[in-house]
C-alpha cells in the first residue's frame, strides 16, 4: 500500500511575486524583439541610402568623349561608407559587358534598371556584402551604363547589436527595478495579514480555548471572505466544544449521585453482621473496588471538563492549597506516607486554588498508585517562579511511553496490571496548560522513581488584595 504525500502549503508572497514579475519579464522580452526587428529595419535603410549615395556620387562622374564612356572614381565618393569597422568595398563601372572599371566580380543584377537603385545580397571574394546597382542610358551608346557599389556587412551588424543592448538595457533595468519594488510591496501590502498571524498565534499561546472571532479589519479586503468563513468554523468548533464540555460535566453529575448511594449500600452490607461466605465476600470486594474506581474516573472526567474550559488565570495560595491537599492525602497512603518540605506561609501564584489541589491530588494519587512510597513533595522558589517536585521510589516509566505519558486514557506498559484510568497525568497537564504552568515529569537518574514537576509564575510583583485560599 502506498502512502500518498501531504501536499505542501504554497508560499502566498512567492506565488504574488512570481504572478508580477513573469508578465513584466514577457512584456520586456516582446519590447525587445519588436526593438530588435525596427533596429535591423531602421538600420538596414540607413545603410542602403548612404550605399546608394555612394552609387550616385559615382554615377554622377560618367561622361561621354569621343565616343568613349568616362568616370572620375574619386576617394570623396566613397566617403560616405566610412566606418569604425572599415568595411571593404567594391565597386564597378560596366557598358554592356564591357568592365570600364572596378572590379569585374560584381555581376549585373537581373532586375537593375536605370528609374531607382537596385539593391541585393551576395559574395564576393568569400565575403558577404551588401550591394548597389543602378543603370543609365547615355544618347549615342549602344549600350546602358551600369554604376555598382558593394559592402561588406560589418558595420551593419555592429549598428544593430548597439541598438539591441541599448533596447535590452532599457526593459531589463525596468525588471530588475519592478522585482525590487514590488517584494516590499507585497510585504507592506500582507502587512495586515501578519497583524491577523499573531493576534491568532497570541491565543495559542495563552492555553485558553479563545473562540472569538476574529477581526475582519486585520486581513486584507481580498481576504475577508475566507476570514468569515473562519470565523464561522471558530463559531461551529465552540458549540461543539462547549456541548462535550457540557455533556462530560453533566453525566460526571448524574453519576455522582447513584454511585454514592451505591458505595454507601455497600458499605453497610460489609459492615452488617450476616454471615457472608467466601464467594460473598470477595464478591463485596470487588464491587466496592469498581465502585470507587467508577466514582474517581467521574471525579477526573469533571476535572477534565473544568481545566478544557477554565476561562483564565487567577492568584492563589499555592503553599495552602499543597498542605491541605498532603493532609487529606495522607490517609490513603501507605505508613512510610508522604514527607513535605516548603516554605512557611503565602506563597502567591497566578493560577486557580481548586486546581492546584486536584493537580496534587492527581500527582499523590498517581504516585501511590503507580509507584512506591515514600513519596516526597517540596516547594522551592525559582527566581520569579515556583515550582511544586514529586518523586517516587517505584519502577518508573519506560522510555518509550514518557512522551505519551501526558495523553488521556494513555497508561505505560508497567502500570496497565494496576488500577486506574490513565487519566491522572493529563488532568494535571491540561489544569497546567489553562494557569500557564509548565509541566514536566522524567525518570530519576541515579535511582528508580518518577520525578514530576509544576511550576507556576509567581504573583508578588503584582499580588492583589486578597489571595483565593481552599
Amino acid at each position: 500500500m502506498t502512502k500518498q504525500k501531504t501536499p505542501q502549503p504554497h508560499s502566498l508572497l512567492n506565488r504574488l511575486f512570481i504572478a508580477q514579475i513573469a508578465p513584466l519579464t514577457l512584456v520586456a522580452l516582446l519590447l525587445l524583439a519588436a526593438g530588435s526587428w525596427t533596429a535591423h529595419r531602421v538600420v538596414e535603410r540607413t545603410s542602403d541610402r548612404l550605399l546608394a549615395g555612394a552609387m550616385q556620387a559615382i554615377l554622377e562622374t560618367v561622361s561621354v568623349k569621343d565616343a568613349q564612356v568616362t568616370v572620375d572614381v574619386s576617394p570623396w565618393s566613397l566617403a560616405l561608407l566610412d566606418s569604425p569597422e572599415r568595411d571593404a568595398v567594391f565597386y564597378s563601372v560596366r557598358e554592356g559587358d564591357h568592365l570600364i572599371t572596378g572590379y569585374d566580380e560584381l555581376p549585373i543584377l537581373p532586375a537593375t534598371s536605370a528609374g531607382e537603385p537596385t539593391f541585393g545580397n551576395l559574395t564576393v571574394r568569400g565575403l558577404p556584402v551588401r550591394m548597389a546597382q543602378q543603370a543609365i542610358e547615355i544618347p549615342g551608346q549602344p549600350s546602358p551604363v551600369v554604376v555598382s557599389v558593394a559592402q561588406t556587412l560589418d558595420s551593419r551588424q555592429a549598428s544593430v547589436r548597439e541598438l539591441n543592448v541599448s533596447l535590452l538595457l532599457l526593459p531589463g533595468l525596468l525588471v530588475v527595478l519592478a522585482a525590487f519594488l514590488i517584494w516590499p510591496a507585497i510585504q507592506w501590502g500582507l502587512h495586515s495579514l501578519k497583524r491577523l498571524t499573531q493576534e491568532l498565534t497570541s491565543r495559542s499561546a495563552a492555553g485558553a480555548n479563545d473562540f472569538a472571532p476574529a477581526a475582519i479589519n486585520l486581513a486584507p479586503r481580498e481576504l475577508a471572505s475566507a476570514l468569515s468563513a473562519f470565523n464561522t468554523l471558530l463559531a461551529s468548533l465552540e458549540r461543539s466544544a462547549s456541548g462535550m464540555q457540557r455533556f462530560s460535566a453533566d453525566a460526571s453529575h448524574q453519576l455522582r449521585t447513584p454511585l454514592t448511594v451505591v458505595a454507601a449500600n455497600l458499605d453497610l452490607l460489609a459492615n452488617s453482621r450476616r454471615p457472608w461466605t467466601k464467594t460473598d465476600q470477595r464478591l463485596l470486594r470487588d464491587s466496592q473496588e469498581a465502585i470507587a474506581a467508577m466514582t474517581r474516573l467521574t471525579h477526573q472526567l469533571l476535572s477534565t471538563a473544568r481545566a478544557d474550559s477554565l476561562p483564565g488565570t487567577n492568584y492563589a495560595d499555592l503553599g495552602r492549597a499543597v498542605r491541605c491537599t498532603v493532609e487529606s492525602m495522607r490517609g490513603s497512603v501507605q505508613a512510610s506516607g508522604i514527607h513535605l518540605r516548603m516554605p512557611d506561609g503565602v506563597i502567591p501564584v497566578r493560577g486557580d486554588a481548586s486546581l492546584i489541589v486536584e493537580q496534587v491530588t492527581n500527582l499523590l494519587d498517581n504516585a501511590a498508585r503507580y509507584g512506591s512510597p515514600p513519596i516526597f513533595v517540596h516547594v522551592t522558589w525559582r527566581g520569579k517562579k515556583v515550582c511544586i517536585t514529586v518523586w517516587d521510589h517505584g519502577p518508573g516509566v519506560a522510555d518509550a511511553d514518557l512522551p505519551q505519558l501526558s495523553e488521556r486514557f494513555f497508561r505505560g506498559r508497567a502500570s496497565r496490571k494496576a488500577t486506574g484510568s490513565g487519566l491522572g497525568l493529563s488532568i494535571v497537564a491540561s489544569m497546567a496548560k489553562a494557569q500557564e504552568a509548565d509541566f514536566h515529569f522524567w525518570n530519576r537518574k541515579r535511582k528508580a522513581g518518577l520525578v514530576v514537576t509544576l511550576t507556576y509564575h509567581s504573583a508578588l510583583h503584582s499580588r492583589p488584595a486578597s489571595i483565593p485560599t481552599v
